[in-house]
């Protein structure tokens, strides 16, 4: 039977261990208190960091998303109009190198011929070289037309 104070010697160790025990029980619960409270704050602030990167980044990306589909919207007014002029000054630019190809070819076949070509007062007069054209009368299918006849060089 035991009575207050211990007095053996076991006794007095077995206090003093059983009160070592509780004091480092004390402080493991301690520890692990602190512990789950820093590991709490350190997933609270994790939580709050991945949801404000979460946030911006949808921000940001709506923010381009928006910017992009504005683009497309303003090239879908505006493309029609810029293929169209793009294809009508293709056509003409064709047109106006035909004309200008044709025009210089023309001049040089006709001066190769012995013939110049004169514009005066909306008329158009056609001069041959006497040296080496000869002006004549031919029959075509029976019809009697007036033909140049050129001699080559």
């Amino acid at each position: 039977m035991k009575t207050g104070k211990p007095t053996r010697l076991s006794e007095k160790l077995n206090a003093e261990l059983d009160t070592i025990r509780q004091d480092y029980a004390a402080s493991m619960a301690s520890q692990l208190e602190s512990f789950r409270s820093d590991l709490t704050g350190i997933a609270n602030d994790a939580r709050r960091t991945i949801e404000s990167d979460t946030r911006h980044f949808l921000n940001e990306n709506r923010s381009l998303f928006e910017t992009r589909t504005e683009q497309i919207r303003r090239w879908l007014t505006i493309s029609p109009w810029v293929i169209s002029g793009l294809i009508v000054t293709g056509i003409a630019s064709m047109m106006a190198a035909s004309w200008l190809w044709m025009v210089l070819l023309t001049r040089s076949e006709m001066a190769e011929l012995g013939l110049t070509r004169i514009h005066q007062r909306e008329e158009t007069w056609l001069t041959l070289d006497p040296d080496r054209t000869e002006l004549k009368t031919c029959t075509l299918a029976g019809t009697p037309v007036i033909c140049i006849k050129i001699e080559e060089r």
